[in-house]
């Protein structure tokens, strides 16, 4: 059996803007991919100003508390998401924030590392099969989907293929973008149409 992935350990991306009833440790996502963010420095007497401040892999967190036990925001550095809230004004994409400008500690780095392979990964699943212009749908991690009839989410990608936890089970498969696949879309289900066979009428 093989080792659970960064993603897989997490409960399912959530998009970053839910306010409440978001699980602990999912990651906050924009656009279908993983978001990082600055340390909200704002409640502080002193803030550092002096120098650059590294950018973390935002997850949702109900563990953000003041020492008075006050709750604090809802999104939180993945490598420490009972301490470290985060600056929701300034939304960064994870893939596009520069190595010597991301946090370092593992669970920030291991889900930066993620976030460059999903992205690749998507580009390539979303100009391939041409899902948002064929059916209106925009593939990404959060996504609402069934495959062969059981609802479940889109949490992360192996190549061309999307890795889902569907609904009330707690291991993940890996699907085809296509094959047996509906996206939840504006206006309901949408089937996933396959692209036609190039070779069919030869």
């Amino acid at each position: 059996m093989s080792a659970l992935t960064p993603m897989q350990r997490r409960p399912a991306p959530v998009h970053r803007s839910e306010a409440s009833g978001v699980p602990h440790g999912a990651p906050a996502v924009s656009g279908g991919e993983l978001t990082a963010m600055l340390r909200d420095a704002s409640f502080y007497d002193r803030p550092d100003t002096r120098s650059a401040k590294a950018a973390h892999v935002a997850v949702f967190s109900s563990h953000l508390t003041t020492p008075s036990g006050g709750s604090l925001g809802a999104l939180a550095a993945a490598c420490d998401p009972g301490s470290i809230m985060l600056c929701d004004d300034l939304p960064l994409d994870a893939h596009d924030v520069a190595k010597t400008a991301r946090c370092h500690r593992r669970a920030c780095e291991a889900l930066f590392a993620a976030s460059e392979r999903q992205h690749s990964d998507l580009e390539h699943i979303r100009s391939y099969y041409r899902l948002e212009q064929r059916i209106g749908v925009r593939v990404g991690l959060g996504l609402r989907v069934r495959h062969d009839g059981h609802p479940g989410v889109i949490i992360d990608t192996h190549g061309q293929y999307l890795v889902l936890r569907r609904d009330g089970e707690d291991y993940t498969v890996t699907v085809h973008a296509t094959s047996g696949m509906e996206y939840e879309g504006p206006d309901g289900w949408v089937p996933a149409v396959p692209l036609p066979d190039p070779y069919a009428a030869v």
